[in-house]
């Protein structure tokens, strides 16, 4: 049978990460590489400022917009399925069960390849999370991230529109936006992993 980190991981391998989690993370991760791809569009606008640059910048803020609201999007629909299917309790006892410990080691086989292991600090949050408040809470808690990440960029929109406007460059917003963007999937694509240690948990998955 093994370890409940071994047995996680071999179904994992053999079933990959189940939708809707899967296509959460992903567009996660694409809320990162918009928020590089704006800081170099911006920086573009800024070398040779022209309709043609900043019509760039207008379209990646529109895209990163969009993918957010898909984000939230999903997450609104997994808390009306679970809610509808009565699938928290199932959950909550399978969070109380799992051996964190036991499964970060499994997953820090591949994942702890810096001296500060970002993704297995964010799962032993994520379980704790689950553990502690239920992993619908945990859930509600995503998507106020998610509301979070909306805003950043609504901030970063308005620092934008800002500076056309004066001429005058904002650097210090850019920076500290891009930052909480491609902090993302750190967290929510992590997600994906979260969850399907739970869904995974016995050699009966849980479908959600």
């Amino acid at each position: 049978m093994g370890t409940q980190g071994d047995r996680i991981f071999r179904i994992t391998a053999e079933r990959g990460f189940p939708d809707p989690w899967l296509s959460f993370g992903d567009a996660l991760c694409d809320e990162a590489a918009l928020s590089t791809e704006l800081t170099r569009a911006i920086g573009a606008a800024r070398k040779e400022p022209s309709d043609g640059t900043r019509a760039e910048v207008t379209r990646v803020f529109q895209v990163k917009e969009a993918n957010l609201r898909r984000c939230a999007g999903i997450l609104d629909q997994v808390l009306d399925d679970c809610d509808t299917s009565g699938v928290w309790g199932v959950l909550d006892e399978r969070a109380g069960r799992l051996d964190v410990a036991d499964v970060l080691e499994t997953w820090g086989r591949t994942q702890a390849l810096h001296p500060f292991p970002v993704v297995l600090r964010s799962l032993e949050f994520n379980w704790g999370y689950m553990k502690e408040h239920g992993v619908r809470a945990f859930y509600e808690m995503t998507r106020g991230y998610v509301a979070r990440l909306q805003e950043n960029t609504g901030r970063w929109q308005k620092a934008w529109d800002g500076e056309v406007a004066t001429g005058v460059v904002d650097r210090i917003t850019s920076i500290e936006c891009d930052l909480a963007g491609i902090e993302a999937p750190m967290h929510c694509d992590v997600c994906k992993k979260t969850i399907t240690a739970l869904l995974y948990l016995d050699e009966q998955p849980v479908a959600v």
